[in-house]
């Protein structure tokens, strides 16, 4: 900062004045003194401290620059990236209360279109959903939220709000036969409770334990009081199997034990896994149908602790699968504004109507945000296809850091963020042998490439990322800071049935 105003003192100092080595000591004191008297020297210093401001300036900027590659002279087509602030000016729509991801105003026309968020673990997930379900609750949105241990729950749980988890003694009562409204609905929520496999051999299997339990439910339904989901693992399950096949005698199940023990067998070895969490969930009248409808519902949590996860996964699923049936079935409504918050998709069971809730629920209110960890991991539960097809059906993308052993995750991730077509300036020099005069070339160079390397994506600081919007805009490198929501009354992210207070805020 004080070298280049000096360094232009000396120099206007000796064409001015003229001094020599020999006399630079008499007349450098008395320069010195009259430095604020003497208009050429005053001014070098003005000027020179300008350049060296103009210097910063310049060297703070590109060192601000959200592209690292080289620089480039004209830009083509492709995608543009840009700082977070230069993105949120683009974005902010006066008069309206926008959803922010890192502090960057979502577009309100991107929010039914959903949002993926893609990072290892510790690298901001969490920080980010925060952010939104703060927007959402600010705004009056209604949330359904997967909630690990608990934490969301601690944070933002307010009165009206319903906690479903087995283990949790503030749940709610369910069943499946509280979203029964029609016949139809014993097979449209049979696909709830016995998920799609990826395996061929599998969904055979599965196949068969939906038609058991879709006419054994029904028989029982229709049968029974106040059925319950134990009457009809009883059913299935417990009874002999003649009793079994008696049962569902002029049912399309009698088809699984007509000469067929592989099919009936089969068919009682899926529901012994599927159907056992139910029976965990206290007895009730809540309905995940009812509640969406009911628009002073509230907020839904949906907990569990990582030592019930593996437990009770097929319980979870079978939600998440139900309110996204529920929401299709739904009439259109601009208004409803539904935010499902999957924190850890890769941890569900394949959920069969997740696709359509991306396709369709958009006229239904439904906005969705899928975090998950690697992309190889949804590869093992949905396969590569339906994988690729589920992620890009979310049009908004959070890209944060990824372990550098997750190298095909940040590869598309880094593919999905685009490439940019831009022009470079290339010379070069040629010399002649024998002393001869040279040659000095100059090449424009024109080539696509991406626009962030997934070397970038893998040696990110955990809380940095690139937020990219659908349609043209430009995306954007951001750095986001942990926030701590502090509140009057401490809500613990669990209570045990034996009253156990577990994960408090």
């Amino acid at each position: 900062m004080l070298i280049v105003p000096l360094f232009a003192w000396f120099i206007t100092a000796k064409a001015v004045y003229g001094f020599t080595p020999q006399t630079v000591r008499d007349v450098m004191p008395s320069l010195i003194r009259n430095s604020f008297g003497l208009w050429p020297l005053w001014t070098a210093l003005i000027v020179g401290e300008m350049i060296a401001l103009i210097g910063i300036v310049f060297t703070v900027k590109a060192a601000k620059q959200p592209f690292k590659g080289a620089t480039f002279s004209k830009f083509y087509r492709g995608t543009q990236i840009v700082t977070a602030s230069e993105l949120a000016r683009k974005t902010t729509e006066k008069g309206k209360k926008q959803i922010t991801i890192a502090g960057v105003p979502m577009p309100t026309d991107a929010e039914n279109t959903h949002v993926s968020i893609g990072g290892s673990t510790g690298s901001g997930k969490s920080t980010v959903f925060k952010e939104m379900m703060v927007c959402c609750l600010a705004r009056g949105d209604r949330m359904v939220v997967l909630d690990p241990d608990g934490e969301f729950l601690s944070n933002f749980y307010r009165k009206g709000d319903k906690i479903l988890n087995p283990y949790d003694a503030r749940s709610e009562g369910w069943s499946f036969f509280n979203e029964i409204r029609a016949d139809y609905d014993f097979k449209r929520y049979s696909a709830s409770i016995i998920q799609r496999s990826g395996s061929a051999e599998s969904e055979e299997w599965n196949d068969y334990g939906r038609l058991l339990f879709a006419e054994v439910a029904r028989k029982v339904y229709a049968t029974e009081r106040n059925p319950t989901m134990d009457q009809v693992f009883d059913w299935t399950n417990r009874r002999s199997l003649e009793e079994l096949e008696e049962f569902v005698e002029g049912t399309n199940a009698q088809a699984l034990f007509t000469g067929n023990s592989r099919a009936s067998g089969s068919a009682r070895f899926v529901l012994s896994n599927k159907i056992p969490p139910h029976l965990e969930m206290p007895l009730g009248h809540f309905s995940l149908r009812d509640w969406i409808a009911d628009p002073n519902g509230g907020n839904l949590y949906i907990t569990w602790t990582e030592n019930t996860r593996a437990a009770l996964v097929p319980l979870i699923s079978c939600f998440v699968d139900t309110i996204f049936s529920s929401v299709l079935g739904m009439s259109t409504d601009p208004d409803r504004r539904l935010w499902v918050y999957l924190d850890e998709l890769e941890s569900l069971a394949r959920l069969p109507t997740l696709g359509d809730a991306l396709t369709k629920g958009r006229k239904k209110g439904l906005r969705v945000v899928s975090g998950y960890q690697t992309y190889t991991q949804l590869v093992d539960v949905y396969g590569e296809n339906l994988a690729e097809t589920m992620l890009g059906n979310h049009r908004t993308m959070v890209a944060l850091p990824i372990g550098r052993m997750g190298e095909k995750t940040a590869e598309k991730m880094a593919r999905a963020l685009g490439q940019h077509e831009v022009m470079r300036h290339r010379s070069g020099r040629s010399r002649k042998s024998f002393g001869g005069a040279g040659t000095h070339n100059q090449n424009e160079e024109i080539k696509p490439e991406l626009v962030v390397l997934p070397s970038e994506l893998m040696r990110m600081p955990n809380l940095e990322g690139y937020l990219a919007f659908p349609g043209d805009l430009p995306i954007a490198k951001f750095k986001t800071e942990p926030v701590t929501y502090t509140r009057r009354h401490r809500v613990p992210g669990m209570i045990s049935l034996d009253g156990e207070i577990m994960g408090a805020s």
